[in-house]
């Protein structure tokens, strides 16, 4: 593949200069001159507040130099910090180092984009197939801002012909999500390139990380990357909130499932009917007949002689009917000839 040598040069000596520990602790070496300048203002305030025998306002002031100077020894610790590089510095690559890493990358990728301006090397990757799913081509894209030691290690890992996981559009791939690369034991290495401007090690590992695939960490796996239709609502969803009738082994996903009131079982909704009684779906098995009028009820909303509630009400009244009937009849007859009469005493 051909290459523009003058482009890949000065490329490596700004990727070297990037790389100094001069370079990078430059823009923030910087004393915290405002809150010392905080700290003489409130000191001044509580030499003021004490001449004039203030006592409230020099105790106030008092207070808020002590946070004051709390907050100057911050910040003279994270100073501190930032000149470590200067005299710990990591091994680092040189501009030859540089330059002949990213020769490579002409002769172990498919394209290769410099641009200087923007400060970004991106490789591109064949396309990539993972346990017969097609997952396209995806660009590696690096900003040489983020190398160097204290790396943030940011960059972008885009598909180029883009097949989702069908339950999530933003996993692109079993180990990236919105672009970012799910790193697992790869993390330390990619650092430890970044760090020391190692440009072509960096760029082979992330691509040997898009060829392989660990089922213990992807965000969508393989095996539920297509995901699954749910016959009642046709929605796609992931394997894991599907479930299967336990009559007819209809798939359906978690919203449309019903749960058998009576039995617990799980069932399609074909498979289950609503209980005229109650309103609680039940499957055909948790139904009877009302020996009365032929109804269909769930066994709940049955009693011990398999009646529905408005048979049972039907069945007491005529019961209490009946025993009435008869206590009316067992009762002493009344003489009709003697109504009305005024017994005579003999």
């Amino acid at each position: 593949m051909t290459f523009n040598q003058n482009l890949l040069l000065r490329s490596a000596i700004a990727i070297q200069d990037q790389l100094h520990p001069l370079t990078l602790v430059k823009s923030r070496l910087e004393l915290p001159t405002a809150t010392w300048d905080r700290c003489q203002s409130l000191l001044a305030q509580l030499r003021r507040a004490i001449d004039l025998s203030w006592l409230h306002s020099a105790a106030v002031m008092r207070h808020d130099l002590e946070q004051m100077l709390q907050q100057l020894q911050g910040e003279i610790s994270i100073f501190n910090g930032r000149l470590e590089p200067l005299t710990h510095e990591s091994p680092r690559a040189s501009v030859r180092d540089i330059y002949a890493d990213l020769v490579a990358l002409y002769d172990e990728f498919t394209e290769v984009k410099i641009n200087r301006k923007e400060r970004s090397i991106s490789v591109t990757t064949e396309p990539i197939v993972l346990e017969g799913i097609y997952l396209g081509p995806f660009e590696i894209l690096l900003n040489w801002r983020d190398l160097g030691p204290g790396s943030s290690g940011s960059y972008r890992v885009i598909a180029l012909d883009a097949y989702p996981a069908a339950t999530n559009d933003s996993v692109t791939h079993p180990h990236v999500q919105d672009e970012g690369l799910c790193e697992g034991e790869g993390r330390k290495p990619i650092r430890k390139a970044l760090e020391q401007g190692r440009v072509l090690d960096f760029f082979l590992i992330v691509a040997n990380l898009l060829r392989t695939y660990n089922s213990g960490s992807p965000y969508v796996s393989l095996s539920d990357w297509n995901g699954s239709s749910c016959a009642d609502c046709g929605t796609t969803v992931n394997s894991d909130d599907i479930y299967s009738c336990e009559k007819c082994n209809t798939q359906t996903c978690n919203d449309c499932y019903v749960s058998c009131s009576r039995c617990d079982g799980i069932y399609c909704g074909e498979c289950t009917s609503r209980c005229e009684g109650c309103g609680e779906r039940s499957c055909q098995s948790c139904f009877d007949v009302c020996q009365g009028c032929l109804a269909e009820l769930c066994r709940n909303c049955l009693d011990e002689n398999e009646r529905c509630p408005d048979c049972h009400e039907k069945q007491e009244a005529a019961i209490q009917s009946t025993e009435a009937e008869a206590e009316f009849e067992t009762c002493p007859s009344i003489q009709s000839d003697s109504l009305g009469q005024t017994p005579v005493p003999a």
